[in-house]
């Protein structure tokens, strides 16, 4: 496992060698804006924290493949939502429905019904995008 700086263990990095510097340089005002002005850089370069998941995957779980696939209240009927790949899928059952061509060229009529991990939207996904 690979650990990953937070944006708070950067900004203290920064910090600290711009107070280290600072204990170098003769005490004055320049070496007080140095180190503002090194915080301030600091501050605009550390990006905001995402929080990375893998989706769970076995038994009821399984990941949506592709973006933007449409999710309908039943199988070929009226949207509800939308899903992406990073969603992730909670499946509680297959139902049969319209005949759909998936990207690599096959075809299916199995319509699961899923629920969105990500927005907790609960509709049914053509095969194809599971």
């Amino acid at each position: 496992m690979t650990k990953r700086k937070t944006p708070a263990l950067k900004l203290a990095a920064v910090l600290g060698t711009a107070l280290l510097a600072s204990a170098f340089a003769s005490p004055s005002a320049s070496a007080s804006a140095a180190s503002a002005a090194a915080l301030s850089s600091a501050s605009a370069a550390v990006p905001p924290a995402v929080a990375v998941r893998a989706c769970e995957t076995g038994g009821p779980h399984t990941d949506f493949k592709g973006t933007n696939i449409n999710m309908r209240s039943t199988p070929g009927g009226n949207y509800v939502g939308t899903a992406n790949q990073g969603d992730c899928a909670y499946w509680y059952q297959t139902d049969s429905g319209p005949r759909v061509r998936c990207p690599g060229g096959s075809s299916t009529t199995a319509w699961q019904l899923v629920q969105n991990k990500r927005t907790g939207v609960v509709g049914y996904v053509s095969a194809c995008y599971l």
